[in-house]
């Protein structure tokens, strides 16, 4: 029996990486509106290639949803039982949002661009949407949008490598769970 083929249409949101990240690709799903490429050989020879090589994927459908304004730390430590008053510019952390019955909503890596600025890292579901309703519901003097950034991913044990011919900054000075943002 035959899979049913994927009808890509505008509904979905395009990653300006995609025409590169889909060429090769023999499987895909769907994944914040976004097409995801999940297997290019085989799932098999795509594990051994990260784990002995390095790849650059596109990760557009890690959608960012943007908290920005006086209220956005008080709004974001709203959202999460995290205390994301230690985050400090270019630092990520992680903190599930949780429900009003302390149920998952998300679970995000919350990175800090500054101390009114913070990108929530989402996971697959409606976040924005949600986290817009809080906030007016809420009071809270923030915008919540969409800042329209398409993250990539490098991974593998020769990524730093890599990495240290794309960048100007040292890759060694790039510590844990921290970002540079140019």
């Amino acid at each position: 029996m035959n899979s049913p083929q994927l009808s890509l249409s505008r509904r979905l949101r395009k990653s300006p990486f995609e025409t590169r990240s889909h060429v090769g690709a023999t499987r895909a799903s769907v994944y914040n509106h976004v097409v995801l490429p999940t297997v290019y050989e085989s799932l098999e020879a795509d594990y051994w290639h990260l784990r002995e090589h390095v790849q650059i994927w596109d990760v557009a459908c890690q959608v960012q949803v943007e908290v920005r304004g006086p209220d956005a730390l008080k709004f974001v430590e709203f959202l999460t039982p995290r205390d994301v008053s230690k985050c400090v510019p270019g630092q990520c952390i992680y903190a599930p949002l949780l429900d009003e019955h302390a149920g998952v909503v998300n679970d995000p890596i919350i990175l800090c661009l500054s101390a009114d600025r913070y990108w929530l890292s989402i996971s697959d579901s409606d976040v924005l949407l949600w986290a817009k309703g809080l906030a007016v519901g809420g009071g809270f003097d923030v915008e919540v949008h969409d800042p329209d950034v398409f993250p990539l991913s490098l991974q593998g044990p020769k990524s730093e490598t890599l990495l240290s011919r794309l960048i100007a900054e040292p890759v060694e000075d790039i510590r844990f769970f921290r970002f540079i943002h140019s």
